[in-house]
């Protein structure tokens, strides 16, 4: 009788890989259901080439700088404006009165850079730099830009003005768009 219970456990198990197999099935499913998937975007950056030597200055710089107390406009080197807070919040009214006029004083720039303060929120760096970059302005304003020397580009067609307004037809006019960020001195 001992022999044949040695029989019996002599006898090799088997693994049973079909479960296994349905386990592993479901559990992938379940991860790439479940997986989120994020959108990667690639930012264009020119930078200066090591071979290239020193560049040249442009003429004419904007620098909006976005401080706790309000905001401050230099050329790089000289202050040209401060744009204190009206009620607790950002002009970005009058901000973009002073982009349009330095855009029309200097048509060629299209260079700006967007420098913030570490405490200031995130959505008013986006704000200043929405109003810098395009101002509706009426469509005679926008010909007298055109007459400096701005060809125009980055101007839409003309769409009527609010209601009340009268007959006032309102383009977007691009200012400085190529925007640069960094941190505020």
């Amino acid at each position: 009788m001992h022999n044949r219970h040695a029989r019996r456990r002599a006898k090799p198990a088997e693994l049973l890989l079909v479960p296994m197999i349905d386990i592993f099935t479901v559990l992938v499913t379940f991860l790439l259901m479940t997986a989120v998937f994020s959108r990667i975007t690639i930012l264009q950056l020119d930078l200066p080439s090591a071979a290239g030597g020193k560049p040249t200055e442009p003429p004419f710089r904007l620098e909006v700088i976005v401080r706790q107390e309000g905001l401050e406009l230099t050329n790089g080197t000289a202050r040209i404006a401060a744009i204190p807070k009206v009620g607790g919040e950002y002009d970005l009214k009058g901000l973009t009165e002073l982009a349009l006029a330095l855009k029309r004083e200097h048509p060629q720039v299209d260079n700006a850079s967007v420098l913030m303060e570490q405490d200031v929120n995130y959505n008013n760096l986006i704000e200043v730099m929405d109003a810098i970059r395009s101002a509706e302005v009426p469509v005679t304003a926008m010909a007298s830009v055109a007459d400096q020397g701005a060809s125009g580009q980055g101007a839409t067609g003309a769409q009527p003005a609010t209601p009340g307004s009268g007959n006032v037809q309102l383009t977007r006019l691009a200012l400085f768009t190529k925007i640069a960020v960094g941190d505020a001195p």
